[in-house]
């Protein structure tokens, strides 16, 4: 069997190969550890960069992580059926069990226990232990992370070399298993139970001076390093040798192989004394109205398969959520249908990780609770954590008992009251994502999320009955909206509408709109059921530093925003933003997504926003909305230049406040990848500086994003910010700001068809330019003319202000806007039906674009000359024009280009017979049209004869 490992983690780390066994860089080593320890799970890349890196991460860490884990999957390419997918934001490597020697070690450990013979338990057992080759995850740098596994590792090594020695002692090999006794009481000096059963073997094999000697040694050691007598089980034993107890000379279940030697005149090792165990029943009463979650149900139900099974039981689920989202709910209800699968008991305890009463419960009240529920008398349990942690695995040895842990607050808390036994199972529930546990547990982890729109009416059918929720289907999902899909938030909103049947639920909902108000709506009088006092659990565990982010946050428009954002509105920097970040998703204030986006739900908004306004630092929050202003206005423009670089060069940006990180885009790929992400954001963005008085950035967070809304074909949104930023100009009285604002609307609404009004805009601008003596500012006024008058089908208007930029060009010795102006000659003379001076503008136009390295002109220049090849008669020429204007657009981003060229494109095709290949390209332009909503999409409708709309 051991031959069939192929990933070792138990020692130093690798895989092997045909080569032999091969690991990589120290690096890829460690992420190799991780994802085996938790393979078949998600582990999320933050988890992998804290494990890489103990303080700060480079900036880089993201993109060393995907060249690590390449790195892996070759060195995994050789293993059938092992592989490392990309699952959303993180990775989850595929192994069978019984390749991977941590998973082989704990499945033979865990078959060992369940033996009923003491010769094939030390069998098993010795299997087990020889897949260890040292320390685990020897050669993989010691962060803090890895020592914490580590030290995990080691625990359940020292227990399972425990187990062999005590079954040695049962089979009568006393003096082979004192002697390795000596050297794990020599490693682990104050470990009880080892000193425990070496008295015991020294005992058997008539070295009774020595077993008593153990004990004095034991008990000095305590008192020296601890200050404290050994527990009452050691002393006991100890009274037990220096009596002469018989019992001790005694073979059969002498030992256990989990626990300490018997009382004398007990064949079974009974930690309850005089009485049979104790079998509770703890849990809380069934959840009432309990509705979906019916994956997260399979996902627990699938553990109970692998109990008691020697090929990887699971024996913990670990449930994380944000507050209010039904954890405790989940894992009661879950209790409760398989309770009948642990006949033994179940046990349940509160551990007050977060909540109104006080501190969390330490790991000691918590399984001394246990013992006494278990029948332990008092003067039974033991003295320290770790003797009564010990005592209490020795209880549930052999038994079948289902264990809940809710409401922790962390790894340290839960681990002490972990049972051992193989047909026990232990269900946590905690607002942190208890990593640790899945690392070194091998728990299953069950992330509760919001609940789907489908649940939450249910939540809502389930309480209020489902003839009222079928009168009312549109306030429902409102209502359900409002409540952000929280459960707890979905219940207390049923009990008000329960409360008062007459009450429409759109007089509900009415009153929940108001964000600032609707946590007074969701307020119960009983504070285990109020929205608000759930939150304020999380919020009041924070660190300073990260609950003055999550306020800050609350200022913030959403609906989401990136680590460089955040940074900036806190005024710290970006790793500190990391570090306070991480805490907020730790304990499920925050979400964050694949890409990196930090969120939170409304309700959470306006619970930041009443905290925010609570603490009254209004100093804080309005140099926080001004540095998170700047954030986006300079990284805006930045990438607004990066996609047209000589867009306005007389345009002046307002200086960034200090603390202000505006980010660094590199090309205008990653220019139009960070407009498309905070597409939304800004939009927001730009309201709230109307809202809040920073007229400036009103006017100039619209100029800025102009050409990306227009470039993508999103005139509506253009429109709405241009009216906002002529608004915040006209109060400013900023003549500038008026000319880009006229034109900014002028441009949108002419290309959406409002044509007049679009017109009287772009006058108006003109007009603006001239008294300010812009003369760029003219030049681009009569761009969007020109644009529009063609769009308009109107090419003897469009050329006249085509040759009015040619000009303005020419005087100001703008290059780039003079090469566009001859392809935009050369494209109007086309339409007029003159080709040759078409041709000879639009060659001249693209040889200056090439030279200047505008790529932009360079696609529309040939797609103006693929369209007068087409003209005359040469669809080859015209096709390879085409061809390679799509490509450029295609890497520019510019969606409305990319469907001209492809109407063009099949024009082309049709004309040079190739149908298949034409409906292919008019397909793919229709595709883009009716996304952007664009009229010409009827147009091409009519002159393909297609007449359904191509989604």
């Amino acid at each position: 069997m051991k031959d069939d490992v192929v990933v070792r983690v138990l020692g130093p780390v690798g895989v092997r190969t045909a080569d032999g066994w091969l690991g990589g860089p120290p690096q890829q080593r460690l992420i190799l550890a991780v994802l085996a320890l938790q393979a078949g799970q998600v582990v999320p890349v933050s988890e992998l960069v804290d494990a890489l890196w103990e303080h700060e991460p480079p900036r880089s860490a993201q993109t060393s992580i995907q060249v690590l884990v390449t790195g892996l999957r070759r060195v995994l390419a050789a293993l059938p059926g092992a592989e490392v997918e990309r699952c959303g934001d993180g990775y989850r490597l595929k192994i069978a069990p019984g390749e991977m020697d941590m998973r082989r070690f704990r499945s033979l450990v865990r078959t060992a226990r369940a033996a009923a013979d003491n010769g094939a338990a030390l069998e098993l057992l010795d299997q087990a232990l020889a897949l260890w080759r040292g320390p685990a995850l020897a050669d993989v740098p010691a962060t803090a992370k890895i020592e914490a596994i580590r030290a995990g590792l080691a625990a359940e090594r020292l227990s399972a070399m425990q187990d062999r020695v005590s079954a040695m002692v049962e089979l009568g090999r006393d003096r082979e298993a004192a002697e390795e006794l000596t050297g794990l009481l020599a490693a682990n000096p104050l470990a009880e139970q080892l000193a425990a059963l070496l008295m015991v073997a020294s005992c058997r094999s008539g070295r009774k001076a020595e077993a008593l000697q153990v004990f004095r040694d034991m008990r000095e050691r305590l008192a020296g390093e601890l200050a404290v007598e050994p527990g009452p089980e050691l002393q006991r034993l100890h009274q037990r040798i220096l009596a002469g107890d018989l019992a001790l000379e005694a073979r059969a279940g002498g030992v256990s192989r989990t626990g300490w030697p018997p009382p004398s005149g007990t064949a079974e090792p009974d930690a309850g004394g005089d009485g049979p165990l104790v079998a509770p029943r703890q849990l809380p009463a069934a959840v009432a109205h309990f509705t979906g979650r019916a994956n997260e149900l399979r996902m627990l139900s699938g553990s109970l398969a692998r109990l008691g099974r020697a090929d990887g039981t699971v024996v913990i689920s670990a449930i994380g959520g944000t507050a209010g989202v039904g954890k405790t709910a989940l894992a009661v209800h879950w209790a409760h249908q398989v309770a009948e699968r642990f006949p033994d008991g179940q046990l349940y305890v509160n551990l007050r990780g977060f909540g109104p009463s006080g501190p969390p419960m330490n790991a000691s009240e918590a399984v001394c609770g246990f013992l006494e529920s278990l029948g332990v008398p008092a003067d039974r349990i033991p003295a320290g954590t770790d003797a009564q942690s010990g005592l209490y695995r020795s209880v549930l040895a052999g038994r079948r008992m289902l264990v809940l842990l809710d409401n922790a607050a962390d790894e340290a808390q839960v681990r002490p009251l972990l049972p051992g036994a193989a047909g026990c199972l232990a269900v946590v529930t905690s607002r942190r994502p208890l990593a640790g546990l899945a690392a070194a547990e091998g728990a299953l982890r069950v992330c509760l999320d919001l609940m789907s729109e489908e649940e939450a009416g249910e939540v809502l059918a389930a309480r209020l009955g489902a003839r009222r929720v079928a009168a009312e289907p549109a306030a429902v999902r409102e209502l359900a909206g409002l409540c952000a899909r929280l459960p707890l938030a979905l219940a207390v909103a049923a009990v008000r509408a329960a409360s008062s049947p007459g009450l429409a639920l759109t007089s509900l909902t009415a009153q929940l709109r108001d964000l600032h108000g609707r946590l007074d709506v969701l307020d119960a009088e009983d504070p285990a059921s109020s929205v608000r006092a759930v939150f304020s659990w999380s919020y009041q565990n924070l660190s300073d530093a990260a609950a003055r982010m999550f306020r800050l946050l609350g200022t913030h428009p959403g609906p989401d925003i990136s680590l460089p954002a955040a940074a900036s509105l806190a005024g710290i920097t970006r790793a500190q933003a990391r570090v306070v970040l991480a805490e907020l998703t730790g304990t499920h204030l925050l979400t964050t997504d694949a890409g990196g986006r930090y969120a939170f739900h409304d309700l959470l908004r306006a619970y930041a926003m009443e905290e925010a306004q609570r603490e009254n630092d209004q100093t804080d929050q309005v140099a926080a909305t001004r540095r998170m202003l700047d954030h986006y206005l300079h990284t805006a423009w930045a990438a607004s230049t990066l996609l047209s670089p000589r867009r306005d060069p007389a345009f002046v940006l307002l200086a960034a406040r200090p603390g202000t990180q505006p980010e660094s885009i590199a090309d205008g790929g990653r220019a139009l990848a960070w407009f498309e992400a905070e597409h939304q954001v800004l939009l927001s963005v730009i309201s709230q500086a109307a809202a809040a008085g920073f007229d400036a950035h009103a006017w100039q967070l619209p100029w800025a994003v102009a050409d990306y809304l227009s470039r993508r074909g999103h005139w509506r949104d253009e429109a709405a910010t241009q009216r906002t930023a002529l608004a915040a100009a006209l109060r400013l009285g900023d003549l500038a700001g008026q000319a880009r604002s006229h034109q900014g609307l002028g441009c949108a609404q002419s290309m959406a068809s409002a044509g007049q009004a679009g017109h009287a805009h772009l006058a108006r601008a003109l007009a603006l330019y001239r008294e300010l003596g812009d003369q760029f500012g003219e030049s681009s006024v009569h761009v969007v003319y020109t644009l529009a008058f063609d769009f308009q089908r109107r090419p003897d208007k469009a050329l006249d202000h085509a040759r009015q930029v040619l000009s303005l060009a020419r005087t100001t010795g703008h290059a780039v806007e003079e090469a566009n102006a001859l392809n935009n000659i050369g494209w109007l003379y086309a339409q007029l039906g003159d080709y040759p001076r078409a041709l000879a503008h639009c060659r001249t136009g693209l040889h200056a674009c090439r030279d200047l390295g505008d790529r932009n002109g360079e696609a529309a220049t040939l797609d103006s000359l693929g369209y007068v090849h087409h003209q005359l008669g040469d669809n080859a020429e015209a096709a390879a024009c085409y061809q390679r204007a799509l490509q450029l657009s295609r890497e520019l981003g510019s969606r409305l280009t990319q469907a001209v060229i492809l109407g063009h494109l099949g024009d082309t095709r049709d004309a040079a017979g190739d149908r298949q290949g034409a409906g292919k390209a008019w397909r793919e332009s229709l595709a883009i049209l009716d996304e952007l909503q664009h009229p010409d999409a009827m147009r091409l409708r009519r002159k393909a004869g297609l007449r359904v709309s191509v989604a």
